[in-house]
């Protein structure tokens, strides 16, 4: 595949949460296809993580909810947040017959207001793609200090379709320059330990690992 093609435009986060605002009433056409690949994608995680009990995933750009639902019932509390109004009240409704079901609250990936270690695990996905090198290098040095122990990116394929550059061109995103991307340099730049790369239903699958805080250790003799 040929990923030399530029959209004609790329979006501004103003023009974006105006573009997720106009299209949330048809996002189900969207989530019919989206969908069964988060499921496999969330299957594997699920395989790979130690998820103890009171564990807590916040999801960031949450767009309609749909891996936020999914993951749910693996977590002790999920949270997601984007900007789009639009698309919150349409995660809400989703979540209304949901057992046990996340909150979701209005959040912006380029004003990250969360604490430091507020959460253990932290999730982007379909998202990150849509903004600049720089911005994605902010964002994730940002998500560094919020997680607890990992980032983990769900997004297109570096092996894209003709579908995908084709929705890409109409949605202004900066996809052509992500499937590029050096992520290991990237995450030693934002502070991370390390990445690990894999693809899974035809998604890019990014776990972002923090470094491991190594503890004072005790001479037993002294005690």
């Amino acid at each position: 595949m040929n990923h030399q093609f530029l959209p004609w435009y790329r979006r501004s986060p103003i023009s974006m949460r105006r573009f997720y605002n106009w299209i949330h009433p048809i996002y189900g056409l969207i989530e019919s296809h989206l969908g069964p690949k988060l499921d496999q994608v969330v299957q594997h995680l699920m395989g790979n993580l130690a998820i103890a009990p009171g564990t807590t995933a916040l999801e960031y750009a949450c767009g309609s909810g749909l891996l936020s639902l999914k993951l749910a019932p693996y977590f002790a509390q999920v949270t997601g947040r984007d900007q789009s109004e639009g698309m919150l009240q349409r995660a809400r409704r989703r979540a209304i017959s949901a057992k046990p079901s996340p909150e979701f609250r209005m959040g912006n990936l380029l004003a990250i207001d969360e604490q430091a270690g507020s959460v253990d695990y932290v999730f982007l996905s379909f998202a990150l793609h849509l903004f600049s090198r720089t911005q994605r290098q902010e964002i994730l040095s940002r998500l560094c200090q919020v997680a607890r122990k990992e980032v983990i990116v769900i997004d297109h394929s570096r092996n894209s379709d003709w579908l995908t550059e084709w929705v890409e061109r109409i949605e202004g995103s900066h996809y052509d320059e992500f499937i590029r991307e050096d992520f290991a340099g990237v995450a030693d730049q934002a502070g991370f330990a390390r990445v690990l790369e894999s693809e899974i239903a035809t998604c890019m699958v990014l776990r972002f690992q923090k470094k491991v805080k190594q503890g004072k250790k005790i001479d037993l003799n002294n005690e």
